[in-house]
Formats: C-alpha cells, sequence, structure tokens
C-alpha cells in the first residue's frame, strides 16, 4: 500500500503539469459540477456549454503534454467514441449511440485521472496546488460515476426510484449527478435510491471508493503538506 501513497522527496517540479493548470481545472470544474450542470436542469444551458468548451480544450492539452501513454491513448478513445455517438445519433439515433456518448465522457474522465494521479502523487513537495489536483481526482470519481448511473437508467428506465420520467438530457444528467455526490459523500439523502442491483452495486462501489479516498489518500496528502511546511 506504502508505494501507492506519495513519498517525502527532494522538492521538484511534478510531470508537464504546470500548479497554474491544476488550479485552473479545479476552479472551472468545480463551477460547472455545482453552478452550471444545476442551472442546465433547470433549463438554462449558456454556462453549462460555455463551460464545457473551456474545460474541453483545456483537458486535451493537458494529456497531450503529459508523457502518459495510457492518457492520450484514452483520450483519442473518448474522441472516436464522441464523434461516433453524434453521427450515429443524427442519423439513427439508438440507446447505442447514448451509450457512445457516455463511454467517451467516462474515457475522457479517466484519462484526465491518470494524467493528474500521476503529477499528484509523484515523488517531491507536497503544495497546495497537489491537494487541488487531488481535488480534481474526488470530483473525477462522482462524474464517471454519473455517467455509468445514466448508461443503467438507458437500459432500464426504472433503476432509480422517485427520478421524474421523460426528462431532458440535461435535467437528467443533473439529478444522477446529485444523486451520485450524496453516494460518493455518503450522504445519503435517500430522494433517489437504486432499484436495479447494477445501480445498486455501483452505488455501493461509489461509497466505498469516496471513504477510502478521503481516509487514506487525501488525508496522507494534507497531513503531508503540513508536515513539509513545518
Amino acid at each position: 500500500m506504502r508505494r501507492w501513497l506519495p513519498q517525502p522527496a527532494a522538492d521538484s517540479r511534478f510531470g508537464n503539469l504546470s500548479d497554474h493548470a491544476l488550479t485552473a481545472l479545479l476552479v472551472l470544474e468545480a463551477l460547472i459540477l455545482f453552478v452550471a450542470a444545476p442551472l442546465a436542469g433547470m433549463g438554462i444551458r449558456l454556462p453549462l456549454v460555455f463551460g464545457t468548451l473551456v474545460v474541453a480544450p483545456l483537458i486535451i492539452a493537458i494529456v497531450i503534454i503529459s508523457t502518459s501513454t495510457g492518457a492520450r491513448a484514452l483520450v483519442s478513445v473518448a474522441a472516436v467514441l464522441a464523434a461516433a455517438g453524434v453521427a450515429f445519433r443524427i442519423n439513427h439515433p439508438s440507446l447505442v449511440t447514448v451509450w457512445l456518448g457516455h463511454l467517451a465522457v467516462i474515457a475522457a474522465v479517466v484519462a484526465m485521472s491518470l494524467v493528474i494521479g500521476k503529477a499528484v502523487f509523484a515523488p517531491g513537495r507536497i503544495s497546495h496546488h497537489r491537494i487541488e489536483g487531488a481535488i480534481i481526482l474526488y470530483l473525477n470519481i462522482a462524474v464517471a460515476f454519473t455517467s455509468v448511473y445514466r448508461m443503467i437508467s438507458e437500459l432500464d428506465p426504472v433503476a432509480f426510484a422517485d427520478v421524474a420520467g421523460h426528462q431532458t438530457e440535461t435535467a437528467a444528467v443533473s439529478t444522477m449527478l446529485y444523486f451520485s455526490f450524496t453516494t460518493l459523500t455518503a450522504t445519503g439523502f435517500g430522494e433517489i435510491l437504486p432499484i436495479n442491483p447494477l445501480a445498486r452495486s455501483m452505488a455501493n462501489l461509489e461509497s466505498v471508493l469516496g471513504q477510502l479516498y478521503l481516509a487514506i489518500l487525501l488525508a496522507r496528502l494534507v497531513t503531508m503538506h503540513v508536515e513539509s511546511r513545518k
């Protein structure tokens, strides 16, 4: 387990990511998730569209300048899936085209997380920028599981109880994003309940990941940051 935790070492720049890129990405992602997405669920889509147009090139740039071959491959896969989903949805809208879009989101999130994770957990002094990167990884867990829940609900429209039917895509994403965050943080307000066995399994997995991440990785980073300041 120790080998996966950041190890103290001499101060150094980590990877090819700049401190400002991590900070900017965290701010933009937080605005999209906690401001633009709820507004889109209410029918106000402009902030979400604008935020996506800003964040998407930033993610691509971060991955391109990285040295992670796997991340570059995943971004390429995400681009192909997204393009195929759009192309097929125009002429032949179906469950497959919807799934292609969700898979593209998951691939892009995983690619970005690989690059940021490599920077966050690299040897060197633990700065507050690394902690910001770790927070991005935590948010990315919720984003990835949002797409997973949307895929499950596309397969089984009654997979989640107390979810309004016939929602627009933005409203459905906003609803599942809310459920994903309440599951990740173990808040569990109970307005939305997973009924489908697969949905329940994914909710359990996300809850476990969320608690372990905070208790082990993020807590360790904060402790090392405090120790380095001393």
